[in-house]
C-alpha cells in the first residue's frame, strides 16, 4: 500500500517526507553494525538528541530536503535519503542515502532512490551539481553511484575512521548536463 503522501514514485519505491513515526527505524539502523559497517556511526548507541536533530533537520532546514524511502509493495520504510547543504546560489548539494533494512539490500532500492532524487534535484530544484563522499571500501555503494551517473573526482585519504581503521573516501559528483543527457 503506497503512502498517500508520496512525493516521488518509482517502480520499486517511493520517497516521502521523513516523519516522527520513522524514528524507531532510524534508531535501529544507526545501531546496527551491519548497516553502519562503512560509516562513521555506531561509536555509541543512538541518543534521543541525535535522532531529534535529524528530525529537526528534515522538518525545519532550508538547505536540506530529507526523504523516507518506502517500498511500493507494502509501504515499509527501508531507509532515508536526501540533499543536504544545498547551496542555492551556486546550485549544488550533498547527496546522502542509507538503506537501513538489510533484507532490502541488493534489490535496486538505493539506485532507484538515487535516480529519483537526482531527477528532483536537477529538474525541480534546478541544481547544477550533486556531490557525495563514500567509503572507498564500500564497493556496492560505489558501483551503485556509478550506475546513477556519479563520476569519480578524487580521493580523501584516510578520511573515515570505522571498524578500527582509517579508510579513504571516494569523492564523486554528477552534473546536471550529464544526468539529463542519459
Amino acid at each position: 500500500m503506497l503512502d498517500k503522501n508520496s512525493f516521488l514514485t518509482g517502480d520499486l519505491i517511493s520517497l516521502r517526507g521523513f516523519q516522527a513515526d520513522d524514528l524507531p527505524g532510524l534508531y535501529r539502523w544507526w545501531d546496527d553494525e551491519r548497516v553502519t559497517e562503512f560509516l562513521e556511526m555506531g561509536a555509541r548507541p543512538t541518543r534521543d538528541k541525535d535522532a531529534s536533530a535529524f528530525l529537526e533537520l528534515a522538518r525545519e532546514s532550508d538547505d536540506a530536503v530529507v526523504f523516507a524511502i518506502e517500498e511500493k509493495d507494502g509501504g515499509r520504510v527501508v531507509g532515508t535519503c536526501g540533499l543536504f547543504s544545498i547551496g542555492w546560489i551556486c546550485r549544488r548539494a550533498q547527496f546522502n542515502i542509507l538503506i537501513g533494512e538489510p533484507d532490502a539490500w541488493d534489490k535496486g532500492y538505493g539506485r532507484e532512490a538515487a535516480s529519483l532524487l537526482l531527477g528532483y534535484a536537477f529538474n525541480k530544484l534546478n541544481l547544477n551539481s550533486v556531490q557525495l563522499g563514500v567509503n572507498a571500501d564500500n564497493k556496492r555503494a560505489v558501483r551503485s553511484y556509478e550506475k546513477c551517473g556519479f563520476v569519480h573526482e578524487g580521493v580523501r585519504r584516510q578520511f573515515i575512521y570505522c571498524g578500527g581503521r582509517y579508510h579513504d573516501t571516494a569523492m564523486m559528483s554528477v552534473l546536471r548536463d550529464e544526468f539529463l543527457a542519459d
